[in-house]
């Protein structure tokens, strides 16, 4: 497996995560432009390829000083339960802490909890909200 960065003015990159976001369900249409910017607008983000292929992606925002939010981590189906999720994760927490980014947080959908739980603590006294 290879993680690399992702690059919002690679074309190529842009492409895979924009229909990467259709198949996962969370946009209804690939929105090469509305990708990139977000891409653009992202602290940093990686992609894991297994075989060549496009497995997997995870990206965070943050100030670039304390604070980061995790958020997008996505595996196709067919490269799961191979340590790709885990292995993205670990890949992007390293990379902020190696930043000083030590305020690191994200919400779980219950299929990224068991993954997050591996490697994260449970926040005592913290209540997600949405709005």
């Amino acid at each position: 497996m290879d993680i690399i960065a992702v690059d919002a003015d690679n074309l190529e990159q842009v492409r895979l995560v924009a229909k990467m976001y259709v198949d996962a369900g969370w946009s209804d249409r690939v929105d090469e432009d509305g990708t990139r910017r977000a891409l653009k607008n992202t602290y940093c983000a990686f992609a894991a390829f297994e075989g060549g292929k496009f497995a997997g992606f995870f990206r965070a925002l943050s100030d670039g000083v304390s604070d980061a939010y995790l958020l997008d981590l996505f595996v196709y189906e067919q490269f799961r339960r191979r340590g790709i999720a885990l292995a993205l994760c670990r890949r992007i927490v390293e990379k902020l802490k190696s930043d000083g980014i030590s305020w690191i947080t994200c919400i779980s959908t219950p299929e990224g909890k068991p993954v997050y739980s591996r490697i994260a603590g449970v926040m005592e006294g913290h209540v997600p909200f949405r709005f």
